[in-house]
């Protein structure tokens, strides 16, 4: 191997990816995979009714569980409910981290209380609005395979941060 293949930047390096509930599960390992793929990630703990924890302590831990290992990603809080928080978001991300080349936003299982698929499903069109026009929008459903997902996430993103899509696409899982 020669020493310049060995010294090759990560593939989504360059990457800006916002994942909304990234903070447990499915978001978690998508994050991670982003993160360890060279992606700078804004983790999203979405706030919400129901939610038994801290949305925002959660993003600021696993935020610095990646840093303590070299990768990039910032905490972000977000009321799912407040969608004037939730279109704000992206240029928020953009002015701290960087236009964004992508986003990532977990869909709970449809039977979970409070209507939070609902919820979720209208983060993920208020995000959308706040994209840039060439950004991919990917929304996940949160019954598919954590791994699996998270591969097929970074798989789909490659290539797309040297060159850019021709429009936002959304992918369900």
């Amino acid at each position: 191997m020669s020493h310049a293949a060995s010294y090759a930047p990560p593939p989504l390096d360059g990457c800006v990816v916002l994942v909304v509930d990234a903070t447990t599960g499915t978001g978690r390992v998508v994050t991670a995979r982003l993160c360890a793929a060279g992606a700078a990630v804004a983790v999203v703990g979405a706030g919400h009714r129901g939610r038994g924890d801290d949305a925002a302590t959660n993003a600021a831990f696993l935020c610095k569980e990646l840093a303590d290992i070299g990768l990039v990603a910032l905490p972000y809080q977000v009321d799912a409910e407040d969608t004037e928080a939730v279109l704000a978001l992206p240029a928020q991300i953009a002015a701290d981290i960087g236009p964004l080349t992508a986003a990532v936003v977990i869909v709970p299982a449809e039977d979970a209380p409070y209507g939070l698929a609902d919820t979720f499903r209208a983060v993920s069109a208020a995000v959308v609005a706040g994209l840039p026009v060439h950004a991919v929008h990917i929304e996940i459903d949160h019954e598919a395979r954590a791994e699996e997902l998270a591969r097929s996430v970074v798989d789909r993103l490659l290539g797309t941060c040297e060159s850019e899509p021709e429009s936002s696409t959304s992918i369900r899982g």
